[in-house]
């Protein structure tokens, strides 16, 4: 029966995805190298260093999901249990005075028992559906441990992204306000023309509305740059009321080159899909475990005890026990509970199988899609530098013009203006291309590995997450 019950727990169908992985990604050529671990080291900027460590260590969404994967943990030791025999004590003590009963002018004795036993249950795994349960727990509180790590790679990249968005607001609102100070003092002479007959109204106005302008982009930019701030107080444990503690480096941040890899090795990088195929581990063991309700199941038990007697003071000594007994159940007739718990679990293999083949396939069009966008801003941001070169050689020649008396100070403004404007565009297309960089290492996965506590040598299973002390 164990033979026939293992070969059919063996004939339960386990389920892989089927999802055919490219040499290489298309927006970039093949390469060799695997990206960065500690992505965020090659941007050169130790204040988003000192920033990322920290969230990893006081990050509350962190800390969070490591409760999560210690309850997981703890409900895979309790499926394991089962698969051993379960022993338990017990003791009781009666004592009873009966009296006289005048009625009946009867006396009835006087009785004290006290007992005391050891009891020991043990369901035989005949059938697998035990180990199966134990095992579905298990690749569970293996998903939890993945989904841990994706939360230590959303906070991470949530982190380089408001630093960055912090640092490319903080620039623009320099430009602006350099442009604000340009554009009044453009005004300034534009009125002084005016009054003088050398300038018209129309030219005031336009004066007017070019420096009311110029003042207006700096609220937004100055709203963005606190929101930033706040945003990154709280992803490092600390308030929003302390975020002026927050000061980003004012040099240039250095936009590195990521290396993509290969494909098949994103699939060891995102948490999320390595979260994903453990789930799909988990609904395979839950399939076999449901596909066991069709076949017996064998308990055994076991009472081990004493029980002493006493009759109107007088003891009649202890008396052992044992009793030993064997049940053997199978299902005959429940209205189809059975069939439909198989069902359920089918359906829930299926459609595991389906999240995980989608995941996998979302995870490469990240990629693209990161690798797309970061290409096309590296063209923008070089044709905005080319710009920003002209700009700069243009108020070269025109301040030369002045020096000499050729133009007045208006053209010179005028070229003033232009290459603020300028370095404008330059400064917006290099922030972006920063958050497209920490996208695609985001799409890429990895960085959590830097966090994780090393697991004692000769340990089988994976190293807790915990956060760093």
């Amino acid at each position: 029966m164990s033979i026939a019950l293992a070969l059919a727990g063996c004939s339960t169908p386990i389920v892989k995805p089927a999802v055919d992985l490219p040499g290489k990604f298309a927006a970039t050529a093949a390469s060799g190298m695997e990206p960065e671990v500690a992505w965020w080291e090659a941007f050169k900027d130790p204040v988003l260093s000192d920033l990322v460590r920290r969230a990893m260590r006081d990050n509350r969404d962190i800390k969070i999901a490591s409760e999560r994967l210690c309850a997981a943990r703890a409900g895979e030791s309790i499926s394991r249990s089962w698969l051993f025999p379960s022993v338990s004590g017990s003791a009781s003590g009666i004592d009873r005075s009966s009296g006289y009963d005048t009625a009946t002018k009867a006396g009835y004795p006087d009785t004290k028992t006290a007992s005391v036993g050891l009891d020991v249950s043990w369901e035989l795994d005949l059938s697998g559906r035990l180990r199966a349960g134990a095992s579905a727990a298990q690749a569970q509180a293996l998903a939890a441990e993945h989904s841990v790590r994706g939360v230590r790679l959303l906070v991470m990249s949530d982190v380089a992204s408001n630093y960055f968005t912090l640092v490319g607001a903080q620039r623009q609102v320099d430009t602006l306000r350099a442009m604000s100070a340009m554009q009044d003092e453009t005004l300034r002479l534009v009125t002084a023309r005016q009054r003088v007959g050398l300038a018209t109204v129309f030219d005031v106005e336009r004066a007017e509305a070019d420096a009311a302008s110029a003042r207006g982009q700096i609220p937004p930019l100055e709203t963005l740059a606190a929101v930033a701030r706040h945003r990154l107080a709280v992803l490092i444990g600390d308030q929003a009321f302390n975020a002026a503690a927050i000061v980003p480096s004012r040099g240039d941040v250095v936009v590195p080159q990521p290396q993509p890899g290969q494909p098949a090795t994103l699939l060891e990088r995102r948490p999320d899909v390595l979260e994903l195929m453990a789930q799909l581990d988990a609904a395979n063991a839950r399939r076999q475990q449901a596909a066991a309700e069709w076949f017996p199941r064998l308990f055994l038990g076991a009472s081990y005890g004493s029980q002493g007697l006493e009759l109107n003071g007088v003891g009649l000594g202890a008396a052992r026990y044992t009793n030993v007994a064997g049940l053997l159940t199978m299902p005959l007739f429940n209205a189809g509970r059975t069939r439909a718990i198989n069902e359920v679990a089918e359906s829930g293999q299926r459609e595991a199988l389906l999240r995980t083949e989608d995941g996998i396939a979302r995870a490469l069009e990240d990629v693209e899609n990161s690798l797309v966008g970061l290409s096309q801003e590296r063209r923008r941001s070089a044709s905005l530098q080319s710009a920003v070169v002209a700009a700069d050689s243009a108020l070269g020649r025109a301040q030369s013009l002045y020096d000499r008396g050729q133009i007045d100070l208006l053209p010179l403004l005028d070229a003033h203006r232009v290459r603020l404007t300028m370095r404008l565009n330059a400064n917006d297309s290099n922030t972006r291309l920063l958050l497209d960089s920490v996208q695609l290492y985001k799409a890429l996965g990895g960085g959590w590995q830097v966090f994780e506590s090393v697991p004692p040598a000769g340990t089988a299973t994976a190293g807790a997450v915990r956060p760093l002390s």
